[in-house]
């Protein structure tokens, strides 16, 4: 009777959240049932009682024990769809910008109330042109020939590598240039 009672109190611990008139701790849980159960339980239970005392295995299956089922993923979320979920929700996906003007200056498009671009780039490049001073060197180096200038100087050689980074316009990607606004014929 004791192993009869351990899993039929098993059974009911689990069966206290779909069954209000089962106490969840309490002593021989088979003297605590009410008088009426339905038909179809009372059959049930009678049915584990005597698999339990014929000695079969009381958790025959795992995964349906007393009514819970173990959730698992059946497939592996993708990159993406983990990016999605964390980054993404629905507000802070990107959108469309439809507030762009036409810059008065360049005619090209521009968003409102933001700097043309274009132009910006027009501005900046004359600075750049405008404003950078050739370094000199000093007035003793400045009369050395090349070969002099490798005796005095052996470690300053200028490899294929710098001479490309010097080169910037090879390997940097420059901003997209925004289009002329076309005028539409009335």
């Amino acid at each position: 009777m004791s192993s009869i009672g351990f899993s039929m109190s098993r059974f009911y611990l689990s069966a206290t959240t779909l069954l209000p008139w089962v106490k969840p701790l309490g002593g021989p849980m088979i003297g605590e049932l009410p008088k009426q159960l339905p038909e179809s339980l009372r059959k049930w239970i009678d049915q584990r009682t005597k698999k339990n005392e014929e000695g079969s295995i009381v958790e025959e299956d795992f995964f349906s024990n007393n009514g819970r089922l173990l959730a698992v993923p059946k497939k592996k979320v993708t990159h993406q769809k983990k990016r999605q979920r964390l980054y993404a929700p629905g507000k802070k996906q990107l959108k469309f910008i439809h507030e762009l003007n036409k810059c008065p200056s360049c005619g090209h498009y521009k968003r409102a109330n933001c700097l043309c671009m274009h132009c910006v780039q027009h501005v900046r490049h004359i600075w750049k042109t405008q404003t950078v001073k050739e370094r000199q060197e000093p007035s003793q180096e400045q009369e050395l020939s090349d070969l002099d200038k490798r005796i005095l100087y052996p470690g300053k050689k200028e490899t294929e590598y710098n001479k490309k980074l010097k080169d910037k316009d090879s390997y940097l990607e420059r901003r997209m240039r925004t289009l002329p606004v076309e005028e539409k014929d009335k």
